[in-house]
């Protein structure tokens, strides 16, 4: 099968139908029609049969998509990354960060970034520390904020800051807990707002807790500290958040305490590895820099 082959495939799989298909991939009907019948001849068989009026899957075009899928989003990738290769010097500034570190930390290190680039545009895109890691791999954005490390060999990782995990609940009532230490154990003996343990401080928190024989009972899992912080602000139970995010918290009542074994979380920058930074590269880190240390 060829590329065009493949592509009309894949986006009648997608949408069901030829002309949803040629839409898509913003080609005639009659060409989508003909590409799709050159790939059954080719191929020797059927790949869809006609039912009501909608194209239905072989048994073999549904072998063949399971192939076909990776292979198109690698395609897909190729061509994010080559229209990024081809973007003029006088773009914006690129900035890709996690949810919970835009939310107080980027909005103060960009105001120190304002006093050197008053001028300069600036484009954010907050998405999950992996994501960051594919799309500065992909050379989407020019800096990259994420929690812990990612290791690739494209990619050069720069230490912005070093914080802690927390546990943050509300302590309005009398009596409430307000020690400044809570031991992991403990909490873990009631239901918890945690994050999911495929974001990389959820996976450290997992093998934590694995190691001292406990686990979680209930509770709510989100995907961002943020979520967690505004859940435990409303009064849904503790939450374990980062020690970043629990500087964002609105909620006066909001009480915070250090967890014990203490776990330490780090946030650093990826950058694009064996190239020189630009100097607003350069004193945008610094912002944050700044910014988180003193968080």
């Amino acid at each position: 099968m060829k590329l065009k082959h493949l592509e009309v495939f894949h986006a009648i799989m997608l949408t069901g139908s030829v002309s949803a298909a040629a839409r898509l991939l913003h080609v005639t009907q009659p060409a989508a029609t003909q590409t799709l019948q050159h790939a059954e001849l080719q191929l020797g068989y059927a790949l869809f049969t006609r039912q009501r009026n909608r194209l239905v899957p072989t048994r073999e075009a549904q072998a063949l998509y399971a192939e076909v899928q990776p292979l198109m989003a690698q395609l897909e990738r190729v061509r994010r990354l080559a229209t990024a290769l081809g973007r003029d010097e006088g773009t914006p500034l690129r900035i890709l960060v996690v949810p919970s570190l835009a939310v107080k930390a980027l909005p103060e290190a960009l105001r120190r970034f304002r006093l050197r680039h008053p001028d300069m545009p600036v484009t954010i895109r907050t998405l999950h520390s992996r994501e960051i890691a594919q799309a500065m791999v992909l050379q989407e954005g020019d800096i990259g904020i994420v929690y812990g490390s990612a290791p690739h060999p494209a990619l050069h990782e720069e230490p912005i800051a070093r914080g802690r995990l927390v546990c943050v609940s509300r302590a309005e009532r009398p009596g409430a807990d307000r020690r400044a230490t809570v031991a992991l154990d403990e909490l873990l003996r009631s239901p918890i707002i945690r994050i999911d343990e495929r974001d990389p401080i959820g996976t450290m928190l997992a093998e934590q807790w694995s190691r001292l024989g406990v686990a979680p009972s209930g509770g709510i899992t989100v995907q961002t500290y943020h979520i967690a912080l505004v859940l435990a602000e409303q009064g849904f139970g503790p939450a374990i958040v980062d020690s970043f995010t629990a500087q964002a918290r609105q909620d006066a009542a909001l009480h915070t305490r250090t967890l014990l074994p203490e776990i330490g979380v780090e946030v650093r920058a990826l950058l694009p590895q064996g190239v020189r930074s630009p100097r607003p590269v350069a004193d945008f880190i610094k912002a944050f820099k700044a910014v988180a240390e003193a968080a």
